[in-house]
Protein backbone atom coordinates (compact mmCIF):
# COMPACT_ATOMS: atom_id res chain seq x y z
CA UNK A 1 0.00 0.00 0.00
CA UNK A 2 0.91 3.36 -0.90
CA UNK A 3 -0.34 6.76 0.71
CA UNK A 4 -0.15 9.53 -1.68
CA UNK A 5 -1.47 13.09 -0.82
CA UNK A 6 -3.21 14.80 -3.95
CA UNK A 7 -0.32 16.22 -5.71
CA UNK A 8 1.18 12.76 -5.64
CA UNK A 9 -2.20 11.56 -7.06
CA UNK A 10 -2.29 14.19 -9.91
CA UNK A 11 1.56 13.30 -10.91
CA UNK A 12 1.64 9.60 -10.67
CA UNK A 13 0.32 9.01 -14.17
CA UNK A 14 2.94 11.32 -15.51
CA UNK A 15 5.65 9.06 -14.10
CA UNK A 16 4.40 6.22 -15.65
CA UNK A 17 5.99 4.40 -18.65
CA UNK A 18 3.97 5.49 -21.81
CA UNK A 19 4.72 2.49 -23.61
CA UNK A 20 5.95 -0.69 -23.03
CA UNK A 21 5.34 -4.50 -23.67
CA UNK A 22 1.58 -5.59 -23.71
CA UNK A 23 1.52 -7.02 -19.68
CA UNK A 24 3.50 -4.02 -18.12
CA UNK A 25 0.68 -1.43 -20.01
CA UNK A 26 -1.93 -3.70 -18.72
CA UNK A 27 -0.29 -2.50 -15.30
CA UNK A 28 0.01 0.75 -15.90
CA UNK A 29 -4.05 0.57 -17.12
CA UNK A 30 -4.46 -1.19 -13.20
CA UNK A 31 -2.58 1.60 -11.47
CA UNK A 32 -3.93 4.62 -13.62
CA UNK A 33 -7.82 3.33 -12.37
CA UNK A 34 -6.68 2.53 -9.02
CA UNK A 35 -5.25 7.11 -8.47
CA UNK A 36 -8.29 8.38 -11.14
CA UNK A 37 -10.53 11.13 -9.11
CA UNK A 38 -14.15 10.40 -8.94
CA UNK A 39 -16.78 12.56 -10.26
CA UNK A 40 -17.58 12.82 -6.44
CA UNK A 41 -14.13 13.56 -5.48
CA UNK A 42 -13.78 16.31 -8.11
CA UNK A 43 -16.63 18.45 -7.25
CA UNK A 44 -15.63 17.85 -3.11
CA UNK A 45 -12.01 19.12 -4.05
CA UNK A 46 -13.03 21.42 -6.06
CA UNK A 47 -10.78 20.35 -8.73
CA UNK A 48 -10.65 22.69 -11.95
CA UNK A 49 -8.26 21.91 -14.78
CA UNK A 50 -6.76 24.95 -16.21
CA UNK A 51 -4.27 25.20 -18.94
CA UNK A 52 -1.58 25.87 -15.96
CA UNK A 53 -2.45 22.70 -14.57
CA UNK A 54 -5.10 21.24 -11.62
CA UNK A 55 -5.85 23.18 -9.07
CA UNK A 56 -8.03 22.66 -5.49
CA UNK A 57 -9.25 23.33 -2.45
CA UNK A 58 -7.81 23.83 1.00
CA UNK A 59 -9.21 20.53 1.98
CA UNK A 60 -7.44 18.66 -0.57
CA UNK A 61 -4.33 19.86 0.30
CA UNK A 62 -5.16 17.84 4.14
CA UNK A 63 -6.27 14.66 2.53
CA UNK A 64 -4.20 11.66 2.18
CA UNK A 65 -5.36 8.39 -0.11
CA UNK A 66 -4.27 5.12 0.67
CA UNK A 67 -4.06 3.07 -2.67
CA UNK A 68 -3.89 -0.87 -2.64
CA UNK A 69 -1.05 -2.18 -4.77
CA UNK A 70 0.16 -5.41 -5.85
CA UNK A 71 3.35 -6.82 -6.52
CA UNK A 72 3.64 -6.25 -10.19
CA UNK A 73 2.37 -2.39 -9.88
CA UNK A 74 4.96 -2.13 -7.22
CA UNK A 75 7.66 -3.37 -9.69
CA UNK A 76 5.70 -1.12 -12.10
CA UNK A 77 6.30 2.00 -10.21
CA UNK A 78 10.13 1.08 -9.21
CA UNK A 79 11.07 0.85 -12.68
CA UNK A 80 9.73 4.38 -13.49
CA UNK A 81 10.92 6.01 -10.56
CA UNK A 82 14.46 4.28 -11.27
CA UNK A 83 13.94 5.74 -14.69
CA UNK A 84 13.27 8.90 -13.48
CA UNK A 85 16.52 8.68 -11.26
CA UNK A 86 18.76 7.81 -14.16
CA UNK A 87 17.38 9.92 -16.63
CA UNK A 88 18.17 12.86 -14.25
CA UNK A 89 14.31 14.00 -14.31
CA UNK A 90 13.73 13.48 -10.91
CA UNK A 91 12.25 17.49 -9.61
CA UNK A 92 10.98 19.19 -6.90
CA UNK A 93 7.77 18.29 -8.57
CA UNK A 94 7.58 14.68 -8.48
CA UNK A 95 10.50 13.74 -5.73
CA UNK A 96 7.91 13.43 -2.76
CA UNK A 97 6.05 10.71 -5.07
CA UNK A 98 9.63 9.16 -5.98
CA UNK A 99 10.99 8.87 -2.98
CA UNK A 100 7.55 6.91 -1.99
CA UNK A 101 8.11 4.63 -4.88
CA UNK A 102 12.05 3.47 -3.51
CA UNK A 103 10.60 2.65 -0.07
CA UNK A 104 8.15 0.11 -1.24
Amino acid sequence: MIELNIKERVILPEILPQQGNKLQQIIVRSLLSKVEFTPEEIKTYEMVFTSKGISWNEKATSEKFSVELSEPEVSVLKEAAAALDKEARVTQHNLSLVEKIESL
